[in-house]
C-alpha cells in the first residue's frame, strides 16, 4: 500500500466522521429545542393559558397588525381602549414569560 492510498483512506474516514459528528450536533440541537418548547407548554397549561400562547410562533404573517399605522386602525374600528386594553395584555404577557424564565433557571439550580 503506497502513502497516498493510506492517506486518501485517512482523508475519507476523518470526512466521514466530520459529517456523522455534525448530523449528530444539528439533531441534538433540535432535540433540545422541541424539549423546551414541550416544557414551555407544559407551564402555560399549568398557569391556565391556552398551549402555545407564549411559545407560538411570532413569524406568522396571518394577523400582522405591526406594520398597520394607527390611522388604518382607527378606520377599522380599533379605539384607544382597544389598544390599552391589548397594552395591558401583553404587560401581563411579558410578566408570565418572566416568571417561567424565573422558574427554569430556579429548576437549573436545583439539579
Amino acid at each position: 500500500m503506497s502513502m497516498q492510498q493510506v492517506i486518501g483512506i485517512v482523508a475519507v474516514v476523518f470526512a466521514f466522521v466530520t459529517v456523522v459528528s455534525i448530523a449528530g450536533i444539528i439533531s441534538e440541537t433540535k432535540v433540545k429545542k422541541m424539549k423546551i418548547e414541550a416544557a414551555l407548554r407544559k407551564a402555560e397549561m399549568e398557569h391556565g393559558y391556552a398551549p402555545g400562547t407564549y411559545s407560538r410562533s411570532f413569524s406568522s404573517k396571518s394577523d400582522n397588525t405591526f406594520g398597520k399605522d394607527l390611522n388604518e386602525m382607527g378606520k377599522e374600528g380599533i379605539t384607544r381602549e382597544d389598544l390599552e386594553k391589548g397594552i395591558r395584555d401583553l404587560e401581563k404577557r411579558i410578566e408570565n414569560i418572566d416568571l417561567i424564565m424565573k422558574e427554569r433557571k430556579e429548576g437549573r439550580k436545583d439539579d
